[in-house]
């Protein structure tokens, strides 16, 4: 299995960021699923984690080259993927800067169809929104446990019902009121792109015992009009559940019968 970690400036970002990728070489010690070129995807992380979280916490190299993916995982801290008023351009440097960069670094085929986006929980919000805003970009999205009613965990936070956030971090990014406006909101982007007949695939897994389950829910109902998947099984918002939830979200990406597929 083929690894970089590193580190470089950011002309979004403003400063020195983090990049973890992996590349599916072959080896004896895994059977690919799919052979030839490898797709690519862009795996995005949680509000508490960092570029190297799915490394630590799940199999994703054994993903990787089970399925014939390889895997671009940057770190954006606390930012819900938003660029910044006055400060580092997240979203532009997840959805610009960091697939032309990468692209000239590792000779990757960037293609729309070639080219997916993933994430867990803040990482989820963020693939959607991703998906969602620049629809050319991507060819599908997968959000696993993901903050998809942002607005509503924004007005949480706000009323100080959500301690793992600060009212004064959603200040920082979006104004005095601290919520989204309309391009933030993924309800309200989702709406919108459904009248597109080339919108990007979508994939919503959640666990019925996560904290975020009634907002997956809100923002399926949102989705209604756009024809994206739904999985849900029994889990909580933790690694144990995403490690499987990213299977089905690779398969989902090879265009495989998920309800046949196995679970390794």
């Amino acid at each position: 299995m083929g690894r970089f970690e590193g580190d470089f400036y950011s002309e979004a970002l403003g400063f020195t960021t983090r990049l973890d990728v992996i590349f599916p070489e072959a080896s004896n010690d895994v059977t690919p699923v799919r052979s030839g070129e490898p797709k690519v995807l862009y795996l995005l992380h949680g509000l508490s984690g960092s570029s190297g979280e799915w490394t630590r916490f799940s199999k994703i190299e054994y993903y990787a080259k089970k399925y014939n993916f390889t895997i671009i995982m940057p770190e954006v801290q606390r930012s819900f993927y938003c660029d910044v008023p006055g400060g580092p351009a997240y979203f532009s440097y997840v959805t610009r800067e960091l697939p032309a960069l990468c692209e000239r670094w590792f000779r990757l085929d960037a293609r729309r169809e070639n080219t997916y986006i993933a994430g867990e929980s803040m990482g989820g919000y963020g693939a959607f929104k991703a998906a969602l805003r620049c629809p050319e970009r991507y060819a599908a999205a997968a959000s696993l446990s993901g903050a998809l009613d942002y607005a509503l965990l924004c007005r949480r936070v706000l009323a100080g019902e959500w301690p793992d956030m600060r009212p004064e971090e959603l200040r920082a990014l979006h104004g005095p009121e601290g919520l989204p406006g309309k391009d933030d909101d993924l309800l309200e982007l989702v709406g919108r792109a459904a009248k597109d007949p080339d919108r990007p695939r979508l994939i919503q897994l959640c666990g019925t015992e996560d904290f975020l389950y009634e907002a997956n829910r809100n923002f399926r109902r949102a989705a209604a009009g756009y024809g994206l998947t739904w999985r849900e099984a029994p889990g909580d918002h933790e690694w144990p559940y995403w490690d499987k939830a990213i299977q089905r979200a690779l398969q989902f990406f090879c265009g495989l019968d998920l309800d046949a597929a196995p679970i390794y």
